[in-house]
């Protein structure tokens, strides 16, 4: 049997990846021996701070850059070995892109279908079916230069959707969306789970990563910290509540009850339910803030990581 067989049926398998960034002499390590794996479709979610990796990886996975060292395969093939075999898999909402001024919604989705080989009356039926999805009928006709930077956000989505890949990676895509909008974007990715692709989602925003992933991957200095399900990441966490005050109420002393952080404005005590009412009435007799709740994706990233996704 071949011993690499079993990594053919995988939509993603990154093996040590790894990528140094050299400028004017001086390196910087982007990704250091990076480790991943998708066994079946689903929505993977990287969660990480600024340069802990993320983009390096999606640009190594999508063809733009090379890596210096490791694997990755995308549904068996090597994205080095195989670049043609690999591009007709994927599809990409990078981070930094913006569409053309003159082109309207509908111009832009059109044109990439006709690009991407389809027919006139296969691309216009497909430009429909995303207009739809992402509700973009309002501004589907007006110039892109005219449109807000959420709206033109909207396009680059729009065009990446639009193709008929196996994997998706979309790299920050509600990146300057309103609520409403976000949410439409979410229900279009869900609505490609269900027709069983695969997307690899970066992004910043804890709450869409809660909501839309089957696993979370946490990036850190370019190394895997963890992987899994919402309920498996929540179980690291080895207290199940969080108490978050004003820094210089807690103190050091509470070290004692749990696990302390602190950061210029706040303190946060992870602990279990017996400090509750401890704390509260502490609080009361102080007259101190004090907001109390379940631990959730930003703390198993602070437990994680040493520090908030937002910290710089």
């Amino acid at each position: 049997m071949d011993p690499n067989a079993s990594s053919v049926t995988f939509p993603l398998l990154v093996e040590e990846l790894r990528k140094v960034y050299s400028v004017k002499g001086k390196e910087t390590i982007a990704l250091d021996g990076l480790n991943l794996n998708c066994s079946h479709p689903m929505i993977l979610s990287l969660l990480g701070r600024n340069g802990s990796g993320k983009t390096t990886f999606v640009k190594i996975a999508t063809g733009q850059l090379l890596s210096d060292s490791g694997k990755l395969e995308i549904f068996g093939h090597n994205v080095i070995e195989s670049p043609g075999e690999v591009r007709n898999m994927i599809s990409l909402v990078p981070q930094e892109c913006r569409p053309w001024g003159h082109l309207t919604p509908r111009e832009h989705i059109y044109h990439y279908q006709r690009i991407l080989g389809n027919t006139r009356e296969g691309a216009r039926d497909r430009t429909q079916y995303i207009s739809e999805m992402l509700h973009l009928e309002p501004t589907l006709d007006t110039e892109a230069v005219n449109l807000s930077g959420g709206q033109r956000q909207l396009i680059i989505v729009g065009m990446a959707l639009s193709a008929e890949a196996q994997i998706y990676f979309l790299d920050e895509p509600t990146i300057g969306l309103d609520i409403i909008t976000r949410k439409n974007v979410w229900n279009a990715i869900n609505e490609y789970k269900r027709k069983n692709r695969t997307i690899i989602l970066t992004t910043h925003y804890l709450d869409e990563a809660a909501a839309l992933s089957d696993e979370i991957a946490v990036v850190n200095r370019g190394k895997l910290i963890a992987q899994g399900k919402m309920e498996e990441l929540r179980r690291m966490v080895e207290y199940n509540t969080r108490i978050r005050t004003a820094k210089g109420f807690l103190g050091e002393s509470q070290k004692i009850h749990g696990k302390l952080f602190q950061d210029n404005e706040f303190e946060i005590l992870y602990t279990d339910d017996s400090m509750v009412e401890e704390i509260i009435l502490s609080a009361g007799l102080l007259k101190t803030h004090v907001e109390i709740s379940p631990v959730g994706l930003e703390d198993v990233f602070i437990s994680l990581v040493g520090e908030s996704i937002d910290e710089e």
